[in-house]
């Protein structure tokens, strides 16, 4: 079941404005959430799969080692799993298996921008799940747990308290000041019972970073570079891809990773939906993402100013990623 569909920005108007203004700026920069067309979203699952692109097999490691511990702290209640950007809700299974198996009723909120994606993980998990109530929305994450509040006012039989589930490090695409704002919107629509479990990449060997956003089979730099064949494809772009260098490098001073999309020449590219040529010089680069990485210390300022509190820190042994429980500080203004 897809809720308020109907109500679903224009992607492509959106695409539109932001791609406009990125464009314009000094540092050309175009957001990391318009690499998830259908496209990009199968590249990203190939990312997910190469062997020095660790975050996701970690990951799915803490999972797996955790569910026993996260469910006892769930003591059994029915529960509604939200999910803020579920892809293909593989790693999502790890948990959903146990939950469903074990708890009185589970719901499952998916959210998410792509809603070709999101009709794929609905429908697939139908499949394996029969009795599963899936209530899948096409939205952004905030304006999505807007809706999931209102929808629970309106059915009876919907657990009320909430599993928020934020994987994949996708917060990291935020800037601190950024991620701490996204936090405090996320908490104002949760209850103090509530839980919120976010995956988060640490700081570690510049090496391996760097491994991870260049793999060898050049995956990442095709995901890249498709951003720019989604606004030839969708926008009536004329950017010419060859054109155009992949380059991803971890920044020390800013704790993230960097990716761009450098011109390999002086050009101009034409955008046929803006109705605007676009100059880019030799050597100029389009920002395409920031993924931070952040120390244990940094982590718990970050979400202490956000008004919620570490209840565990799921760790892998080497310390390179974190799962983090969290919950709204008791004395933080209810929904």
């Amino acid at each position: 079941m897809l809720i308020h569909n109907n109500e679903r920005f224009n992607i492509n108007n959106e695409f539109a404005k932001e791609v406009a203004k990125g464009l314009n700026d000094k540092q050309k920069h175009i957001s990391p959430k318009f690499f998830y067309d259908k496209k990009g979203s199968r590249l990203f699952e190939e990312i997910c799969m190469q062997p020095e692109y660790y975050l996701n097999r970690i990951e799915s490691q803490i999972l797996k080692n955790s569910v026993d511990e996260i469910l006892k702290i769930i003591g059994g209640q029915e529960i509604s799993v939200i999910e803020l950007g579920n892809g293909n809700s593989f790693k999502t299974r790890i948990l959903l298996r146990p939950f469903h198996a074990k708890l009185k009723l589970v719901s499952y909120f998916p959210i998410d921008v792509s809603l070709k994606m999101l009709k794929k993980s609905i429908r697939d998990l139908f499949r394996e799940y029969a009795n599963l109530q899936i209530y899948g929305i096409c939205s952004d994450y905030v304006s999505g747990l807007v809706k999931i509040n209102e929808f629970m006012k309106l059915k009876s039989k919907i657990p009320n308290k909430k599993f928020i589930m934020f994987l994949g490090s996708s917060i990291g695409n935020f800037d601190p000041e950024e991620a701490m704002n996204f936090l405090h919107s996320v908490v104002r629509y949760v209850r103090k019972d509530d839980l919120l479990l976010i995956g988060i990449d640490l700081e570690k060997d510049k090496s391996i970073l760097d491994r991870a956003y260049n793999d060898k089979k050049g995956i990442t730099a095709k995901f890249n570079f498709n951003i720019l064949g989604r606004i030839n494809r969708e926008l009536d772009g004329e950017f010419n891809i060859s054109n155009f260098e992949h380059k991803s490098f971890y920044n020390i001073h800013k704790h993230r990773i960097e990716m761009h999309l450098e011109s390999k020449l002086d050009q101009q590219v034409r955008i046929g939906a803006i109705g605007k040529t676009f100059y880019f010089k030799k050597g100029e680069t389009i920002h395409t993402e920031n993924s931070y990485k952040y120390s244990l210390p940094r982590l718990n300022r970050l979400v202490k100013k956000a008004g919620l509190q570490v209840i565990r820190n799921f760790a892998d042994p080497n310390k390179q990623y974190t799962l983090i429980l969290l919950k709204k500080v008791s004395n933080t203004t209810k929904s």
